[in-house]
């Protein structure tokens, strides 16, 4: 069965939410960073704990739409859920290590493009031809 459009369009919505969330990041980022705005950070780190509940909120919505089989962007965004963990784990400890803080920077450039890349596709999602089960 089909889903409702209902179901795909919050499957897109949270989509662009989680996107131009991890953009809000970089912005929060670069104000603490250079010392602009030293409170940024405190709002960096709460999107943050934001972008893992709604990157698992499109995971669910991403299954429910087409399931694990049928849904080939279902895959980006298992990607992108744990790449969003992980880039949590290392925000947590760049407070004590630099090596984390340097990975975790150019990672939350890859989260973008990738959170880029799922919007595109899930802008697509109903316009492209269903895929058959594997």
């Amino acid at each position: 069965m089909p889903p409702g459009r209902g179901l795909i369009s919050a499957f897109k919505g949270v989509t662009h939410l989680a996107t131009a969330l991890v953009l809000v990041q970089a912005l929060l980022a670069g104000f603490f960073i250079s010392g602009e705005e030293p409170d940024a950070k405190d709002a960096h780190e709460m999107a943050g704990n934001a972008l893992v509940v709604i990157v698992l909120a499109q995971l669910a919505l991403a299954y429910l739409v087409r399931g694990w089989g049928r849904f080939k962007l279902l895959r980006w965004v298992a990607v992108l859920a744990v790449l969003v963990f992980v880039q949590l784990g290392l925000g947590m400890a760049s407070k004590d290590e630099s090596i984390a803080e340097t990975i975790h920077i150019p990672l939350g450039v890859l989260l973008f493009g990738l959170g880029m890349l799922i919007s595109a596709l899930a802008y697509l999602e109903d316009r492209l031809p269903q895929e058959s089960p594997e």
